[in-house]
């Protein structure tokens, strides 16, 4: 206690002395540290409480013990940074929306719905007593951007051979006349352009006292800005929607244990969630026929006009 705690202030809950900073407070009076480590509630919920509404959430969360006694860690997802873990008991048929041993745990009977979506359009989601699958647009609007990244490693492929070439003029001026001439400034080339989706979205739709919903999100992959690859950010979308998918089919055996699958597409049941695409022009074919025709057009057999030409060609401008 000591310096940290007011003994003129009493918790108005227990009567125990409160923190004299950065307490919780319940109609405007602090309460112990005791009481707050009990607090499991959405943001907000405790400004909006009496004390009496506060004392009836402790008697809820004092009986919630037998279930928290009895939870078993059966599946954890990452929420990421800040959010801790979402924990499932599935034998025990328990579900906690933190991974810290004090948090209150749900039965499965408090998970109402849910939805697993990508900038708002749904990947997953419960229908009655199947989970649904939706098939992505991403595998086809990410292969749509192989002449943009085409286009970006020419431009560096140019980038580090005009390097290579400036630091050897550099170093013959050097060796010389023993003379050192100003470098040229050329700035570096970086790919810039976003990925097809931004980010994930997880929404729980619950039927408990304190609880009416819990949403999160998660960062989309994103484009190395130095080596983009196509074949890179599709490796790690589909390990983002392997994983979601395994996060959809936990929530749905919640729902309704033994529940099966059906997909949004006709014809698509049991056909992976994510589908890349055949390319008729490949990333790395574009490259090679770029690299080809400069070459043409370094020995003079291609004209400047006749390159660029070739070039809007293949990238598609």
């Amino acid at each position: 206690m000591g310096l940290f705690s007011n003994n003129k202030k009493l918790c108005p809950i227990c009567g125990n002395p409160t923190p004299r900073l950065f307490s919780t407070k319940i109609e405007d009076m602090p309460i112990c540290k005791e009481c707050d480590s009990h607090i499991d509630l959405p943001s907000g919920a405790v400004n909006e409480m009496s004390v009496d509404d506060f004392k009836g959430y402790l008697n809820f969360f004092k009986e919630n013990q037998a279930l928290r006694d009895a939870f078993t860690e059966t599946y954890s997802y990452d929420l990421g940074f800040l959010n801790g873990n979402f924990v499932v008991d599935a034998n025990s048929r328990l579900f906690r929306l933190h991974n810290s041993g004090f948090g209150i745990a749900f039965e499965a009977a408090n998970l109402k719905s849910f939805r697993i979506l990508e900038d708002g359009k749904p990947l997953f989601k419960n229908n009655g007593n199947a989970l649904k699958c939706y098939i992505s647009e991403v595998p086809e609007r990410i292969n749509a951007m192989s002449p943009l990244i085409a286009q970006f490693r020419m431009q560096r492929h140019e980038y580090e051979m005009w390097e290579r070439m400036e630091r050897m003029q550099r170093e013959r001026a050097r060796d010389d006349d023993n003379h050192n001439p100003p470098p040229i400034h050329r700035a570096r080339p970086y790919f810039e352009t976003e990925g097809p989706i931004e980010r994930f979205q997880i929404e729980l739709e619950l039927e408990h006292p304190y609880w009416s919903d819990y949403r999160w999100e998660r960062k989309a992959p994103t484009f190395s800005t130095s080596d983009p690859s196509i074949e890179g950010y599709m490796q790690e979308y589909e390990e983002s929607v392997n994983t979601l998918h395994e996060l959809a089919t936990q929530l749905m055996q919640l729902i309704c244990p033994g529940a099966g699958e059906v997909y949004d597409n006709a014809g698509m049941a049991g056909q992976p969630v994510s589908q890349t695409a055949p390319q008729a022009n490949s990333e790395a074919n574009v490259i090679e026929q770029l690299q080809q025709y400069k070459a043409l057009l370094d020995s003079g057999i291609l004209t400047e006009e006749e390159f660029a030409a070739k070039k809007r060609q293949l990238l598609g401008l």
